[in-house]
């Protein structure tokens, strides 16, 4: 497993494809600063319950205010990153070394999970400084133990991108092609992100909405109370999330014919 872990970083390291994502996320709150900015220059005023990231407190929101590109970059990585070894042959140099399927798989859903937290953590972290130095650190509102609420607001929704990262490396070894894999890959992002809110409309189903990871990241305001309360909700949902389509993906993996 470290052998695998190892060869994955030595490749990841030479690839464009791992500096073309991380470019990407630490433009994006680079960019919103100055929006932001020109925005207030123009006579707008920053709503935090509209425009989630209003000053360097709230800049810890920055994976809320960026959740939908975040989730599509990171699956157009993943479906090259996996796809391009089925396509490639490269995955049978592994396999033929006696390593595990089991490991094989793990080591690309950690090296995906590894590489989402340090893009999310230097995109939070540019976004927080930024916005301090254009609008002031400031406060969240009704928050008084900042550490402990950024602490698990970070954490909370670090798992809510976790638990799609697990479905786009499930589907990635499904498909074993980098253009289905893409396609798959935003039709569930779309699907998930839209398609559950339908489920608020009926009174039986209403509950279903809240099975979806996608659901919290997309409707939640991760600075309001109300939504704070529902951390725990959206940690279970999450690690149920990761677990089946862990499962899923491993067993339909060890059955998959390579040629």
């Amino acid at each position: 497993m470290l052998n695998l872990l190892t060869a994955e970083r030595i490749k990841l390291l030479r690839s464009k494809k791992l500096w073309i994502v991380i470019s990407i996320l630490m433009l994006l709150p680079i960019y919103q600063v100055v929006n932001s900015k020109i925005s207030v220059n123009y006579g707008s005023d920053l709503v935090q319950a509209k425009d989630t990231v209003i000053n360097g407190a709230t800049g810890i929101l920055m994976m809320e205010k960026n959740g939908f590109t975040i989730l599509f970059v990171i699956c157009a990585f993943i479906s090259f990153f996996i796809g391009e070894e089925f396509q490639n042959g490269t995955i049978r140099n592994a396999l033929s070394l006696g390593r595990s399927r089991t490991h094989y798989y793990l080591s690309k859903l950690v090296t995906a999970s590894l590489l989402s937290l340090v893009g999310v953590i230097i995109m939070t972290i540019l976004g927080m400084i930024g916005f301090s130095v254009v609008f002031g650190f400031g406060e969240v509102a009704g928050i008084t133990n900042y550490f402990s609420y950024a602490t698990k607001t970070f954490g909370t929704l670090y798992l809510l991108i976790l638990a799609n990262v697990s479905i786009y490396v499930m589907i990635g070894f499904l498909t074993k092609n980098i253009g289905i894999s893409l396609v798959w890959s935003f039709l569930y992002t779309i699907m998930t992100a839209f398609v559950p809110s339908v489920f608020l409309q009926t009174e039986h189903f209403k509950h279903v909405t809240f099975w979806f990871t996608e659901t919290f990241l997309n409707y939640s305001d991760f600075a309001s109370p109300v939504d704070i309360a529902r951390f725990p909700e959206m940690v279970l949902v999450s690690i149920i999330t990761i677990m089946l389509s862990l499962g899923l993906g491993i067993l339909f993996f060890n059955r998959t014919d390579i040629k």
